[in-house]
């Protein structure tokens, strides 16, 4: 109806209302489409108010930072930092707060996928203020767990966990909905580096439960891997972490797939399968061009030239 109109507006809006909508579903190459074709519509002069009329934020503040997530994911990490400082020129160029700490709330989360917990401190730190005066409760919460996982990642791991559990604590409280997997996943995470993996399983039950956000799913089968092995599970592991590996790749979630490949080469290499553990990790690897020094692809390269 948009583009029979001929308004760009309306068409704007329209793109703006698909992608986030096809990214939950695991669509993510279709998302990424929308978001170019909104993105190209969008003139600052004629759509610079935008935000006031629907949802609150500025839809190309929200398709350059929804772009950089799926770049990310789907193996472009370095990519994705471009598509994250185009959004947020743009967004401390408005006269905006409310965009302002959604651009920085994604920041936050690229660096989170990115496995970069110092740069995500950094951007919660100046989110924070903003969403307590212009956000709203579950932006507070989900930049508290944001901070709680950077802090367990760099070793805080009392203060780190009490912070995430502040945080989903007050997530819960409001009833949201959105992102359930993406935002349990990272706090299942946070419980098994902190070693506390029946708190982790049972996170990830809990995500379970949630059948329509699927983008970050695969992480959660590998997490439940993870944390089976960790108790001597290793067939029940497995059975994960290869079905976090085909998700991944359904998705064509490159990053999510790496992890899930890199998981299982460890649980196949101390069930004396070395072998068959470098067919699974090192053609999906071997793919990767962009992003090299990100710590997935450091951790994958180790192991790689690594000798039993």
């Amino acid at each position: 109806m948009a583009n029979a109109s001929g308004n760009s507006e309306l068409a704007l809006q329209a793109h703006h209302a698909a992608w986030p909508s096809l990214m939950v579903t695991g669509a993510l190459a279709t998302a990424r489409r929308h978001i170019e074709k909104g993105v190209a519509l969008y003139r600052r002069e004629a759509h610079g108010q935008q935000a006031l009329q629907y949802g609150g934020h500025d839809p190309a503040v929200c398709g350059y930072s929804s772009n950089a997530v799926i770049t990310a994911i789907m193996g472009y990490p370095d990519q994705a930092l471009e598509e994250m400082q185009k959004g947020l020129v743009l967004a401390r160029g408005l006269d905006h707060a409310p965009t302002l700490a959604q651009a920085l709330w994604f920041a936050a989360e690229l660096y989170h996928i990115r496995r970069e917990p110092r740069r995500v401190e950094d951007y919660v730190s100046e989110v924070l203020p903003m969403l307590a005066t212009h956000g709203s409760a579950v932006g507070i919460a989900n930049a508290t767990m944001l901070r709680g996982w950077a802090r367990v990642v760099q070793g805080e791991t009392d203060h780190g966990i009490a912070l995430m559990q502040e945080g989903l604590a007050n997530w819960r409280k409001t009833g949201s909905k959105f992102q359930i997997r993406y935002r349990l996943a990272r706090a299942a995470e946070a419980h098994l580096i902190a070693g506390k993996t029946d708190d982790g399983l049972r996170l990830i039950a809990e995500a379970d439960g949630d059948s329509a956000d699927v983008w970050f799913a695969p992480e959660l089968d590998r997490l439940k891997g993870d944390l089976l092995f960790k108790i001597g599970d290793a067939d029940g592991a497995e059975s994960c972490l290869r079905r976090a590996l085909e998700a991944a790749r359904a998705q064509g979630a490159r990053l999510l797939e790496l992890r899930a490949a890199m998981s299982l080469a460890k649980l196949l290499e101390a069930r004396g399968r070395r072998g068959e553990a470098e067919g699974v990790l090192a053609p999906i690897y071997f793919q990767f061009d962009d992003g090299l020094e990100l710590a997935d692809l450091r951790n994958a390269k180790n192991w790689l030239d690594s000798t039993t």
